[in-house]
């Protein structure tokens, strides 16, 4: 497509669409008397957050494709869905963390281009730091039951 309507901006015009559905569809959840926020809140903010990226997709502007960009990258696409299918197997009989711990692992050694070693590094402190955050912030602040898993005895 290499009109005004190139594959990016119909992504980008797709999104918009979902996060506005999205918002609409928060809108109709039951209210609580003992929730002060409401259950719409999280997803109302995820669909600004979906519907701001959407917006910058459709507004950049657009550059040529070369014939490399154009082929679909199946095996990448594969890679994340075996990989996303071993997170939620392993989810309940590991826990959250080590589960999330592994799960971006692999995800950052199989996309980040640097050196091995670095790869290594930089993606063990980002996915240890980045799961205790996500633990912390759901389970603890906003009391979203997560699997302790092998940790059991360590997060009471």
């Amino acid at each position: 497509m290499n009109g005004f309507l190139s594959r990016d901006r119909l992504i980008g015009l797709f999104c918009f669409a979902f996060a506005g559905y999205v918002w609409y569809e928060a809108g109709t959840f039951p209210t609580s008397d003992f929730d002060a926020v409401g259950p719409s809140l999280y997803p109302r903010f995820l669909a600004t957050v979906i519907g701001l990226a959407s917006l910058v997709i459709f507004l950049r502007p657009s550059k040529g494709a070369s014939a490399k960009d154009k082929s679909p990258r199946w095996g990448a696409f594969l890679y994340v869905i075996l990989v996303s299918a071993a997170y939620i197997a392993l989810l309940m009989p590991l826990g959250f963390i080590p589960t999330t711990v592994l799960f971006l692992l692999a995800m950052v050694l199989y996309f980040e281009p640097s050196e091995l070693k670095v790869r290594i590094r930089k993606a063990v402190v980002y996915a240890a730091c980045f799961s205790v955050f996500l633990y912390l912030f759901f389970g603890k602040l906003l009391g979203v039951l997560l699997p302790a898993g092998i940790l059991h005895g360590l997060l009471g």
